[in-house]
């Protein structure tokens, strides 16, 4: 499948600049992968290209494997209950997601567990229910 979103283009060609790439991009990358295709398949798209980008920007330890599956988790189950919402729609209707440093982290993740090198590596089921 090819993405013709500018945005998504860039993230998969790993041309994107990293000053303009943050949370909020992220998630949108996300979105548009999660309109498109099932879960799985997102996921595993988002994963493989936020990898290869991180390598091509010259910082593959800012990859974070539970962090990154977290966020397209939530931001799957968002779209679940509000079908059809915007993204726009989709944020305002749960600001958690936003929230890279703590918000829907701290729901579900101790700091601790976070910041430990195999949460990084690999996802970690939470600590948290």
């Amino acid at each position: 499948m090819t993405f013709h979103d500018p945005l998504v283009r860039a993230f998969e060609e790993a041309s994107i600049d990293p000053a303009t790439f943050h949370h909020r991009e992220h998630l949108y990358v996300a979105w548009c992968y999660l309109r498109a295709l099932p879960l799985e398949e997102a996921l595993a798209r988002f994963v493989h290209h936020l990898r290869a980008l991180t390598v091509a920007l010259g910082a593959p330890g800012k990859f974070h494997a539970t962090i990154t599956w977290l966020y397209v988790v939530l931001l799957d189950q968002a779209m679940e209950r509000s079908p059809g919402a915007s993204f726009d729609e989709l944020l305002a209707e749960n600001p958690a997601l936003l929230d890279h440093r703590e918000g829907a982290l701290l729901l579900h993740y101790d700091r601790g567990q976070l910041d430990s090198p195999e949460a990084r590596r690999r996802f970690v089921l939470p600590t948290r229910s």
